[in-house]
């Protein structure tokens, strides 16, 4: 029998927090089968008297915990939870929940369920078909959600912006085994943005992750949390946790290094038509040049981490790297001959960018992570 958590971070929620106890006790527990319910109640040490009550609902369930600490934001909150759900609680998923209602107690039973079907990682959305905002809400608001939504899946997922539709969400269930446990969560701020930091972690770990539909409520009791300052500092975050990737870091290194190797493929073009050779001749000198410069940049500094040493493995990399730039070197000798003798030598200089954006560049990102420097993974996921 799995062990599933309802972590509650709260601040200032006595109002909240011994209803919202009540009706999953009472409620929405005695639905769940095949799976021990908890409830861990993460306070910062509120001055109304959060705590108090919490401790008297203890009396009453015996599976409810209080983990107190000092108000660091509800990034720090949720950290400290979860991993006092997994060392302590010995939970196989948590679930992140509120304690003031926005989110329905009944989609805990949606959320459960889709983890006894075998996914690791369910976010409640507001964006698939049968989710929802409050219509009350501001235009501001509204547009904020949308549209900042919309920009943060575009940093974080371009091309695949739909890989997941809520990135801000505050209702997940989590898998604990090979998922959470995995999260570094020193790269996880103590605010707000901490959704999107760990959410993208998890995504791009690979987790079997599905969404389903949750019509956020307005709150009934207490006031937001979330200010101004918080949705900047969040966008912010997000560009940055982009701009971190290694991922995108490589890609921006390839493309300088690959920038590099068209100023010399350019140069030497010119050259080599400047003083006499054969059309081809020229195409195929200049690209080879190139092809050296790529291979020398890339090794220093692209794949730097997987970086080939040694005079007899450099060599038979080197000779591998030009043999899998063959198709390269093909592709621009022939397309630049034919294009030439098309429009005319005095178009040389534009047909290579051309050539080298189109063709020539999304083969070598795959030759060179797939083949080379061997940055792509090719063993099945259990």
């Amino acid at each position: 029998m799995n062990k599933v958590v309802v972590i509650i971070p709260t601040y200032n929620e006595k109002e909240n927090i011994g209803r919202m106890i009540d009706v999953l006790e009472d409620e929405i527990f005695p639905k769940i089968k095949n799976n021990q319910m908890e409830i861990l109640v993460v306070d910062d040490k509120s001055p109304d008297g959060t705590a108090d009550v919490v401790r008297q609902k203890m009396k009453k369930y015996a599976n409810v915990t209080l983990s107190l600490g000092e108000k660091q934001g509800l990034g720090a909150a949720y950290k400290r939870g979860m991993k006092y759900a997994m060392e302590k609680m010995k939970a196989d998923a948590v679930i992140e929940f509120d304690a003031d209602f926005q989110h329905d107690p009944k989609y805990i039973l949606d959320l459960v369920r889709k983890f006894d079907e075998g996914y690791n990682y369910v976010i409640g959305s507001r964006f698939v078909k049968g989710g929802s905002y409050p219509k009350q809400w501001s235009f501001y608001r509204k547009f904020l959600t949308k549209y900042g939504g919309l920009f943060s899946r575009t940093v974080l997922f371009f091309p695949n912006i739909n890989k997941v539709k809520d990135v801000s969400t505050g209702l997940k269930l989590t898998k604990v085994k090979n998922v959470l446990d995995k999260v570094d969560f020193s790269k996880v701020a103590n605010d707000f943005v901490y959704k999107t930091q760990i959410l993208y972690q998890i995504v791009n770990m690979g987790a079997k992750v599905i969404e389903i539909p949750l019509e956020f409520k307005l709150r009934e009791k207490g006031e937001t949390k979330m200010g101004l300052n918080t949705v900047i500092g969040t966008f912010k975050a997000i560009i940055l946790l982009r701009l971190t990737d290694p991922k995108t870091l490589r890609f921006i290194k390839f493309g300088t290094v690959g920038f590099t190797g068209y100023l010399v493929n350019a140069f030497f073009l010119y050259l080599f038509a400047k003083i006499g050779f054969r059309e081809w001749a020229a195409w195929a000198a200049s690209t080879e040049l190139a092809i050296i410069s790529n291979f020398t940049f890339n090794n220093l500094w692209t794949f730097k981490m997987e970086k080939i040493t040694g005079l007899g493995k450099l060599t038979f990399k080197f000779l591998q790297f030009n043999f899998t730039s063959a198709g390269a070197l093909i592709i621009q000798t022939v397309v630049g001959t034919i294009g030439v003798a098309i429009f005319g030598a005095q178009h040389r200089q534009i047909l290579l960018p051309f050539i080298i954006l189109f063709m020539v560049l999304p083969y070598n990102y795959f030759m060179y992570n797939a083949v080379i420097w061997k940055t792509h993974k090719t063993s099945s996921k259990k």
